[in-house]
C-alpha cells in the first residue's frame, strides 16, 4: 500500500512522510516530494484513527487558527485505533513533524509555495511560521520557535491559541467539545512580529532550534519530536530560498 501511505517503514523526507502520492509527486531533479496542487496542499492531510484525512479550511489562515474547516477521510484504514498484538502490532505511531515555512503574508497560497506572489512582510506587522505534522498535535500555547534576521536582534515566534470551543472524537470517550489553550491541528501558526525597522532584512527560520514549548500528539498523547532538523521538503515560503532545504526558507523585510 505504498501507494497510500500505509506501511510500518520509517517516515522520512525520501518517502513523503508516508503521506498518500496523491498529494505529493516526487521531482528527479530536486530529488524530493514536491506538491502538485497548491489548494489541495500534502501539508493539509494527515492521519487519524479513521485513516488519511484532509482538512478543508474554510478561512484563508490555513492553519491551526482557522475559526472552520471540514475534514474529509481521504483513504479509509482499519485497525488504527488498536495496538494490535505480536509482531502484527497496527496503529498510528507518534507524529512526525514533516515541513516547515514562513505563511504567505498576502494569503495568497494555501501552502505558501513559489512565495505567492509575495516579495516580503511588511515592517511591524505580524508574521507566521507553520509547522506541520503528518498527524495532529496538541501545541500548548506558548511553545516558540526562533527566526534569525541577517541583521538585528533574534526573534521569537510563538504558538498562539484558538481560544475557542473544540469538538474532538477522544479515544475511549466519544465525541467531546473542549476548550484549550493552544491549538489541536497537524499544521501549528507561531505568530511574530517583523521588525519596525531594517528594510532588505531577511529572515530566515532557525530549523536547527527546533521547538521549545509542549507539543503531544493529539491521539496518544506522547510527546512528538521538537526537532526540526533534516525537512528538507524546498517551501519557499513567503521570499526566496537558496539551494535546497526548509532550512533556507527566507522572509524578507519591505517597507
Amino acid at each position: 500500500m505504498a501507494l497510500w501511505g500505509i506501511s510500518t517503514n520509517a517516515e522520512t523526507a525520501a518517502n513523503n512522510y508516508a503521506i498518500p502520492k496523491y498529494f505529493g509527486e516526487y521531482s528527479a531533479i530536486n530529488s524530493q516530494f514536491e506538491a502538485t496542487d497548491k489548494n489541495r496542499s500534502p501539508y493539509n492531510c494527515f492521519a487519524t484513527n479513521a485513516g488519511w484525512t484532509y482538512r478543508h479550511y474554510g478561512t484563508r489562515m490555513h492553519s491551526g487558527l482557522s475559526t472552520s474547516y471540514y475534514d474529509e477521510l481521504i483513504v479509509q484504514v482499519s485497525g488504527l485505533n488498536t495496538t494490535g498484538s505480536g509482531t502484527s502490532t497496527v496503529g498510528l505511531g507518534t507524529a512526525t513533524p514533516i515541513a516547515v515555512f514562513f505563511e504567505d503574508p498576502n494569503l495568497a497560497s494555501p501552502i505558501s509555495i513559489g512565495a505567492g506572489g509575495t516579495t516580503g512582510i511588511a515592517t511591524g506587522t505580524t508574521g507566521y511560521v507553520h509547522i506541520v505534522w503528518n498527524e495532529t498535535v496538541y501545541c500548548s500555547a506558548g511553545a516558540t520557535v526562533l527566526i534569525t534576521p541577517s541583521t538585528g536582534s533574534n526573534i521569537v515566534a510563538t504558538a498562539a491559541s484558538a481560544r475557542a470551543p473544540v469538538s474532538l472524537n477522544i479515544p475511549g470517550v466519544g465525541q467531546t467539545v473542549i476548550t484549550f489553550n493552544g491549538q489541536i491541528t497537524n499544521r501549528v501558526a507561531f505568530a511574530f512580529t517583523s521588525p519596525s525597522t531594517g528594510i532588505g532584512t531577511v529572515l530566515r527560520i532557525a530549523t536547527a532550534n527546533g521547538v521549545i514549548g509542549i507539543i503531544t500528539d493529539a491521539s496518544g498523547g506522547a510527546g512528538v519530536t521538537s526537532s526540526l532538523t533534516g525537512l528538507v521538503k524546498n517551501i519557499a515560503g513567503a521570499g526566496t530560498t537558496s539551494g535546497v532545504g526548509i532550512g533556507t526558507t527566507t522572509l524578507t523585510i519591505k517597507a
